[in-house]
C-alpha cells in the first residue's frame, strides 16, 4: 500500500492554506498602516531562531511524543495490547492491535508500524511498517483539533519520509529525496525533532539539496534541544572527528552522555557502544568536564519536556 500521492496533496494543501493566510495577513497589515494603527509585532514563541529556516502563518503547535496514556482512542483491546507490548509479549500485543486496526484505529496502526519496523516479535518487514504508517499519515489534517491525534499523524509522516530518505529496494520503497524533504519541512512546522535531525543530515551531506554544513548543524542543534538522541550522537561524532568544527573530545563526550540519557538501548545500541569506546579513550579530567557540561545542558533542556518518539537514521 502506498499513500504517497495523499502525502503530496497534504503538503500542497497546507502550503496553499498557509499561503492564503499570509495574503490575508498582508492585506490586513496594509489596511492597518493606512489607518495609522499598526500595533507591535508578536514575538516568535521559539525565540526567533526558527525564522532563519521557514516562516509559516499561522504558527503551528509544538509536537512532542504522543502521550498514549491520555489519548481518547483507548478501547479495552488497545489497553490489553499496550500492556502486552510493554511486557515484551509482542505476539499477544500484535493480535490485539491487528483487531483494532481492522476497525480503523490509528493508534493500533501506529503501533503496528513500530512492531514491523523494529521487528518486535516478528521478522522485520519495512513494507508492512510503511503500509501501517501510511494508513496513519493518510489521516493527517492540519485542521485537526485533537493535539494527540495530530502528533501521531505527524510522527507517521516522518516515518514515511525516513523510508524515502534512505530507500528500501527490497520493500519496494524508492529513495526520493525531494518527497522526503517536502514531508520533513511540513513536520518541522510542528517542531518534530526527527524531521529537524533528518534535514540536518541531508544538509550536511547535500542530499536532495545544496550541501550546507552551517544550516545542517543548526538543524541538529534544534533537534538536540529537544533531547533527540540521534541528533545528540551525531553532534558528538562531529566534534570527535573534527568534521566542520574544531575537534573537541570533551564536547564530543558531553553529547554522547546526553544521547545515552535519552536513547533506549534496545533501539540504539550503537550509541551505548560508541559512548563506551569514547570513555575508554579520554582522560579522567576530560570525562569530568564533559559530565559537568552535560549537566548544564540537561538542566536547560531537560529530557521529557519536549522529547519526541525516537525514529533514528
Amino acid at each position: 500500500m502506498s499513500c504517497t500521492p495523499t502525502f503530496d496533496r497534504c503538503t500542497m494543501k497546507v502550503c496553499a492554506r498557509r499561503g492564503q493566510n499570509a495574503v490575508v495577513a498582508f492585506l490586513a497589515l496594509c489596511a492597518s498602516l493606512l489607518a495609522l494603527a499598526v500595533g507591535p509585532h508578536a514575538e516568535d514563541s521559539s525565540g526567533g531562531w526558527m525564522q532563519e529556516f521557514y516562516s509559516y502563518l499561522p504558527a503551528a503547535p509544538e509536537i512532542r511524543a504522543p502521550d498514549l496514556d491520555i489519548l481518547p482512542f483507548w478501547t479495552d483491546d488497545l489497553k490489553k495490547a499496550k500492556r502486552a507490548y510493554r511486557d515484551g509479549e509482542y505476539g499477544k500485543a500484535r493480535r490485539y492491535f491487528e483487531k483494532e486496526s481492522e476497525d480503523g484505529n490509528l493508534v493500533a496502526d501506529w503501533y503496528l508500524g513500530h512492531i514491523y519496523r523494529l521487528g518486535r516479535g516478528v521478522t522485520q518487514d519495512n513494507a508492512k511498517a510503511y503500509s501501517y504508517y501510511s494508513r496513519v499519515a493518510d489521516r493527517f489534517d492540519d485542521d485537526e483539533r485533537d493535539e494527540m491525534r495530530l502528533r501521531i499523524c505527524v510522527d507517521a509522516l516522518v516515518r514515511i519520509a525516513d523510508y524515502h530518505r534512505t530507500g528500501d529496494e527490497a520493500a519496494g520503497i524508492p529513495r526520493d529525496y525531494a518527497r522526503a524533504i517536502r514531508i520533513y519541512r511540513l513536520a518541522t512546522t510542528y517542531g518534530h525533532p526527527a524531521a529537524q535531525y533528518a534535514l540536518g543530515l541531508m544538509s550536511l551531506r547535500g542530499q536532495g539539496m545544496k550541501q550546507n554544513p552551517g544550516q545542517g548543524l543548526k538543524w541538529l542543534l534544534a533537534a538536540a534541544r529537544k533531547r533527540y538522541a540521534p541528533a545528540e550522537a551525531k553532534l558528538g561524532d562531529i566534534y570527535w572527528d573534527g568534521e566542520m568544527v574544531n575537534g573537541d573530545r570533551t564536547r564530543a563526550v558531553m553529547w554522547y552522555i546526553l544521547a545515552k540519557a535519552t536513547a533506549k538501548p534496545e533501539e540504539y545500541p550503537q550509541i551505548y557502544d560508541r559512548y563506551d569506546a569514547m570513555l575508554a579513550d579520554v582522560s579522567e579530567e576530560e570525562r569530568l568536564e564533559a559530565e559537568a557540561r552535560a549537566t548544564v545542558w540537561a538542566e536547560q533542556y531537560p529530557a521529557g519536556s519536549s522529547q519526541a518518539a525516537q525514529s533514528g537514521e
